[in-house]
């Protein structure tokens, strides 16, 4: 059987049939390395460190990501609605570690109402990959929170997806796992 792969070249895209396999990736980052003499892979975006005139770019837009994931978790504490209706993007999906999917409504809700509170978040071991005006970041968090009255310390590992418009991150969505304690 043969399957097609999808290489973005510069806007472009390009096919090409490989026997039994399934792959797509965005090559724009490695075209930009190869030309830059740089090893990276298709797939793997833009990341710190590789030299060339896009890195100072990566650079900044990996340290915006990181200023809005740190603006994200005080406003979360402080439960500062306005902060993060300008954080999430409007279709935001936002899933909690007990597995509960809501949106930004939702999310927003929660904070105003008193329903669930974050009194704190400390989180640890953060990634950013950049792909363009898309990053997305991994990390753990030990988190201290209070759903409807319920006190309880945990811990996660996430994983969420921000998008730049109009200069700015916005975070459109959020899977978090609860560690076992």
């Amino acid at each position: 059987m043969k399957r097609r792969v999808f290489l973005s070249l510069g806007g472009a895209l390009a096919a090409t049939p490989i026997a039994g396999t399934l792959f797509a990736a965005q090559a724009a980052p490695a075209a930009r390395a190869a030309q830059a003499g740089q090893g990276t892979q298709a797939g793997q975006g833009t990341q710190t460190g590789q030299g060339g005139a896009h890195v100072g770019r990566a650079s900044k837009a990996e340290a915006e990501v990181r200023q809005a994931e740190k603006d994200r978790f005080a406003a979360m504490v402080k439960a500062d609605v306005t902060a993060l209706d300008k954080l999430l993007a409007p279709e935001l999906t936002y899933t909690h570690g007990d597995a509960r999917v809501i949106d930004k409504a939702a999310f927003l809700a929660d904070f105003k109402s008193g329903a669930f509170k974050y009194v704190t978040i400390d989180p640890s071991d953060t990634k950013v990959r950049l792909f363009g005006d898309t990053a997305v970041v991994t990390g753990g968090a030990a988190m201290h929170v209070v759903q409807n009255g319920a006190d309880a310390h945990i811990k996660i590992r996430y994983t969420d997806v921000h998008v730049r418009r109009n200069g700015s991150w916005q975070m459109v969505a959020w899977e978090a796992t609860r560690l076992p304690q």
